[in-house]
């Protein structure tokens, strides 16, 4: 069955101009802008989405499957572009019949232009075929943009929930606009309902305990610094055996390398 994609390469129908009209037309939404206005610092994270929203948009298009009654016609014109004016006045009768079984929004219009002209010249035969690609152009963007819709309803509506989220976190969460980023990025779906709540209610104690809140912060940098980049680790010396020299006070000396971690290589 013929793809969408590839319905649009053979129709020159360009989908990245309605990928960003529908993109455009739901940050425009009014709970986008409401959203964004109440908690200024995830709009960012909100628009570092888009381009995951674009490419997902134009997977939909690529995989989506055009209808069978479409793709026969389409079938039909390509075949018919093929035909000498004498073939297609032979195959016409089929074509109009075709264009009739399908219920084609062109097929009135083929048969009013066959009807109203005694001689099917080689002029009216390509403004019959010119006008047949406006109205599969025509067919092509209308289920470009039906589909469109539908992605639109199901990504705002992932939206709103991941808002929902958000909103709820934001002030326990969100202190600048990296952690505003990863809150946005947490509400993808790693964390359920109750996860959430709990944190808000964690997070309103703490707020209301000063030294607990300190407390959380210190534990908190602490976990942080139990992993350290190795760019930050010190080289120190490493004792290995059979590596003892004796200096000239008597101890022992000892060479090879020890690593250990410090905050800097200072």
């Amino acid at each position: 069955m013929l793809t969408l994609d590839t319905l649009n390469t053979m129709l020159a129908v360009s989908e990245e101009g309605m990928v960003e009209e529908m993109i455009l037309a739901l940050l425009a939404s009014p709970q986008l802008v409401i959203f964004f206005e109440k908690f200024p610092r995830l709009k960012n994270a909100v628009t570092a989405d888009l381009p995951r929203w674009r490419e997902a948009l134009r997977s939909r298009l690529k995989d989506a499957r055009v209808p069978p009654e479409l793709t026969e016609e389409v079938m039909c014109y390509q075949q018919s572009q093929l035909l000498s004016t004498p073939q297609f006045i032979v195959q016409l009768p089929q074509i109009l019949a075709l264009l009739h079984r399908l219920h084609s929004p062109y097929a009135a219009q083929a048969k009013q232009l066959t009807e109203s002209n005694s001689t099917f010249t080689p002029a009216l035969h390509t403004l019959f075929l010119q006008r047949w690609r406006l109205s599969l152009v025509v067919q092509a963007t209308t289920l470009n943009q039906q589909l469109l819709e539908e992605e639109r309803e199901q990504l705002l509506s992932d939206v709103q929930e991941r808002m929902t989220l958000s909103g709820q976190l934001e002030p326990t969460l969100a202190e600048n606009d990296n952690a505003a980023g990863r809150l946005w990025d947490m509400s993808a779906g790693q964390l359920k309902r109750g996860d959430y709540q709990l944190i808000v209610k964690y997070g309103e104690f703490l707020a209301a305990q000063p030294e607990l809140m300190q407390l959380a912060e210190q534990l908190g940098r602490s976990r942080e610094a139990k992993s350290v980049p190795k760019k930050y680790r010190k080289k120190t010396r490493r004792w290995k055996p059979g590596t003892e020299k004796r200096r000239a006070d008597g101890n022992l000396s000892y060479t090879g390398t020890r690593t250990r971690y410090g905050a800097g290589a200072g």
